[in-house]
């Protein structure tokens, strides 16, 4: 069974790219893994829907090297970021 991420870790995981210290193959076959794993239930839907995407990270594009660009990577971090002091208000 795989640990479950949190918002944080998926942004982590997300400024780790960005800095060029992990991999896009790396962290897209680790998010699959984690969303084609029957026996992990993933209880938040926004980390769910955030590691479909990451899952699909290493995927080319025909005008640019990848599907996801840094650009969107870092909105995908101010988007999580905002989730999570949501989260952390309720």
């Amino acid at each position: 069974m795989n640990a479950i991420p949190n918002r944080q870790d998926l942004i982590l995981k997300l400024e780790g790219i960005i800095n060029n210290t992990i991999s896009r193959c790396t962290i897209a076959e680790w998010a699959f893994n984690l969303v084609d794993d029957d026996t992990t239930y993933i209880e938040d839907t926004v980390v769910l829907d955030y590691l479909i995407l990451l899952g699909a990270l290493d995927l080319p594009s025909t005008d640019q090297d990848y599907l996801y660009t840094n650009d969107d990577l870092k909105e995908w971090i101010n988007q999580l970021s905002k989730n999570q002091r949501n989260i952390n208000l309720n």
